[in-house]
């Protein structure tokens, strides 16, 4: 039979649902629930669709096609839909996306992952991580006020993780390995970008257009970078090998610098912006008449910008850091590199100026009672690692692997692959829409299975009942209860490792969110659980 979907004429088979008809012609449509090979579940309703020729709005994981159908995926309608259900879904949600630590990070680092990757001792897999969002960590980590340890929820227990010291070593250790990580930058752009100021600002933009693929050229008046660092921060140390390692990465990814340059002496605008795709300026504090002699418009309060976009009121020059405003903190100057490097490489490449792109990040709020001793379950229960003269010298290797250990882990292990997550980005959901008074506790069971559950997590999509039904566990997942407290678990009060005894994998790989997800702590023994 002829079937349309979104205006694509499909050939179709009585037996096929709408999904699989779609993915005959290269379209997909959002589902949840839905597992090929599995008998289907109509349950999440992320799916529907709608039948132009009734009118109807369907389940497309359940609805067979049917001769004459002109099926629309995608519409204004649809997308209420979904986003209402999704709304929905999220209403009994119990557990985050990111970790507290990431969502205050101003720079977004995944500091959960780093953490882990030190305590397995994974050096590369971890300045891996550390690098994939902040620039120039062994400048950075040495000045930065780690808001990140503030929202670290080791800190209701004890002390919050030493986060800031944890990603020094890191990169401290990569240098000084003589071979140090050099982040992957994207395919050539054609596009030419000057940055001017080697402070902060400008380092971090220069290290986020490289890493776009553009040809980036950095001018600076001193001899030598770091701007504000060497006034402001006099008490800190910030050695030569480290600013030489910095460099020697930023240049190995392309960079070419170009010292003892001044804008408005050796440079002016007018050249810079002939020259150049796109202009950041981050020259630090500069006076209004300083500012006006460089060619720069001004407003009485300093220099005129569009908060948002970073631009000038010149098109395709940008300026961020202490030249815009000044006394922040040093990760803010690195935020702003990072943020205006965005605007500039949106404008050089013909894209929208909208800045960096955040993604959606479901958060469950303050813990509550008791919530803190299910976290603290699996992690060392010591004090944080201090050890004298830490500030100057910085972990060493066994320091930081003790450290990494008291860590909570409060991420959600499947983040990045969460279809809950993916769907509530992509249709702009409001996570508060149906919040209740109160939420349910946060429920981690782990029970040395292949598997950890946070059933909070679980939108009952009934793929794990599935699975362990066809696989033949004795046990395997089940619903319990009815109507609204209906959940799945384990039966007959068995415990999760009698429920998964053969396809824990399976069902991790089935599950749509990180309901069920990889139990690393099984897999590697922490040593500070060894026996």
């Amino acid at each position: 039979m002829k079937i349309l979907i979104d205006n694509k004429e499909v050939e179709a088979t009585p037996d096929m649902n709408i999904i699989q008809a779609a993915k005959t012609v290269g379209i997909d449509i959002p589902a949840m629930c839905y597992r090929e090979g599995l008998d289907h579940f109509t349950s999440c309703m992320i799916c529907v669709v709608k039948d132009k020729t009734t009118g109807r709005v369907l389940p497309a994981c359940s609805a067979k096609v049917a001769e004459g159908m002109e099926i629309e995926t995608e519409s204004k309608e649809i997308a209420e839909n979904r986003k209402s259900t999704l709304e929905l879904l999220l209403s009994e949600h119990v557990g985050d996306c990111e970790a507290p630590c990431q969502r205050v990070c101003p720079v977004s680092m995944d500091i959960p992952r780093m953490i882990r990757e030190i305590m397995d001792e994974q050096p590369k897999e971890a300045i891996t991580t550390v690098r994939r969002e902040m620039a120039i960590p062994s400048i950075l980590e040495r000045f930065c006020n780690a808001p990140c340890e503030n929202g670290c929820r080791r800190g209701k227990y004890d002390e919050g993780i030493s986060i800031r010291h944890l990603a020094r070593y890191s990169s401290d250790e990569d240098i000084q390995s003589g071979i140090p990580y050099i982040p992957p930058c994207a395919p050539p752009t054609g596009k030419k970008i000057a940055i001017v100021g080697a402070g902060v600002t400008g380092l971090s933009a220069l290290n986020y257009l490289l890493v776009e693929g553009h040809d980036c050229t950095l001018y600076e008046t001193d001899t030598k970078p770091g701007g504000r660092l060497h006034t402001e921060f006099s008490d800190v140390e910030l050695e030569d090998w480290v600013v030489k390692g910095e460099l020697d990465i930023l240049t190995a990814m392309g960079a070419t610098f170009h010292w003892g340059k001044t804008l408005g002496v050796e440079l002016s605008l007018p050249q810079l912006k002939e020259e150049y795709d796109a202009v950041v300026l981050a020259i630090g504090a500069k006076s209004l008449e300083d500012l006006e002699a460089m060619g720069l418009a001004v407003t009485k309060k300093g220099l005129k910008i569009n908060p948002k976009t970073y631009m000038t009121g010149t098109k395709g020059i940008f300026a961020g850091g202490s030249v815009v405003k000044g006394g922040q903190p040093v990760i803010k100057s690195a935020t702003m590199g990072k943020e205006m490097a965005a605007c500039a490489h949106q404008h050089a490449t013909g894209l929208p100026i909208t800045g960096v792109y955040e993604m959606f990040n479901f958060s469950m709020g303050k813990l509550l009672e008791g919530e803190v001793d299910t976290f603290i379950e699996y992690s060392n229960p010591i004090p944080r690692v201090a050890p004298d003269g830490l500030e100057q010298r910085g972990y060493k290797k066994e320091e930081a692997e003790e450290e990494s250990s008291r860590c909570l882990h409060c991420d959600c292990r499947e983040v990045n692959n969460c279809k809950l997550r993916i769907y509530s980005d992509k249709y702009g959901v409001n996570q508060r829409k149906f919040k209740g008074e109160e939420r349910d506790n946060f429920v981690h069971v782990n029970q040395d299975a292949g598997a950890v559950y946070e059933p909070g997590k679980c939108i009952k999509c009934g793929l794990c009942v599935r699975v362990t039904k066809d696989e033949g566990e004795e046990f395997g997942f089940t619903f319990v209860g009815r109507g609204f407290d209906l959940k799945t678990a384990v039966p007959l009060d068995k415990t999760l490792k009698d429920g998964l005894q053969h396809v824990a994998e399976l069902v991790i790989e089935a599950c749509p969110t990180g309901a069920l997800a990889d139990n690393e702590k099984l897999k590697r023994m922490p040593k500070f659980m060894e026996v």
